[in-house]
């Protein structure tokens, strides 16, 4: 009788942590308006991913518009570019994360890029200037992507503190913030502070650090 008492508490206790894990984040501006394609983060207790060199992730190009705009992989992942638009692309990065050209290309026969160090990539089209693309590179980070309502849902319980890199949260697209999270009702909150950043140039400002220049 004692046992089966003793394992219905281990149960209840087990029950009530499962109901009190967060598995949710929403990320929230300073107006708390939802904040899309914010990349959470956080270093897991159990495991450390590790990337999956069969794993390519892709980021297409539709509507002259790399889609999706932001993705998240792991240090050692390979990413491929598809250009599933009519015209030609010419896709490239001067981030110290991984500097790369694509010269101008259509369709998806383009070998993937490897990805080896982490960091931010921000990538661009030198041919469409209104093409820009970022590329979170983690180092055995649990990472997740935030949706148009600024959710991201994770498989494993989220910790009290995360970091949120967002590309308005410094002019450059660089910084990465830590947040402690405010929890209700089963999701959690990171509230984060965008900055407003100045309009496109009207024209090309690459000058001789295009490449193929």
């Amino acid at each position: 009788m004692v046992k089966q008492v003793f394992c219905f508490m281990i149960f209840a206790i087990f029950v009530m942590y499962c109901e009190a894990a967060v598995h949710t984040v929403k990320v929230v501006d300073q107006e708390n308006n939802p904040v899309n394609n914010a990349v959470v983060a956080f270093y897991s207790k159990s495991s450390s991913p590790t990337a999956d060199t069969d794993d390519i992730a892709v980021m297409d190009q539709v509507n002259k518009q790399f889609l999706p705009s932001v993705i998240a992989i792991q240090k050692g992942q390979k990413v491929k570019f598809p250009n599933s638009d009519d015209i030609r692309h010419h896709v490239y990065s001067f981030s110290p994360t991984k500097p790369f050209e694509i010269k101008l290309y259509k369709g998806s026969n383009v070998a993937p890029i490897l990805f080896d160090k982490p960091g931010i990539g921000i990538l661009g089209c030198n041919i469409h200037d209104n093409m820009v693309g970022h590329i979170y590179v983690s180092d055995g980070e649990v990472t997740r992507v935030t949706n148009a309502e600024g959710e991201a849902t994770f498989d494993e319980a989220v910790p009290e503190r995360v970091a949120i890199w967002h590309k308005d949260l410094s002019i450059d697209g660089s910084l990465k913030v830590n947040v402690m999270l405010t929890e209700k009702g089963g999701t959690a909150t990171a509230n984060v502070e965008l900055v407003s950043q100045a309009p496109p140039p009207s024209k090309r400002t690459f000058g001789s650090s295009r490449f193929g220049g």
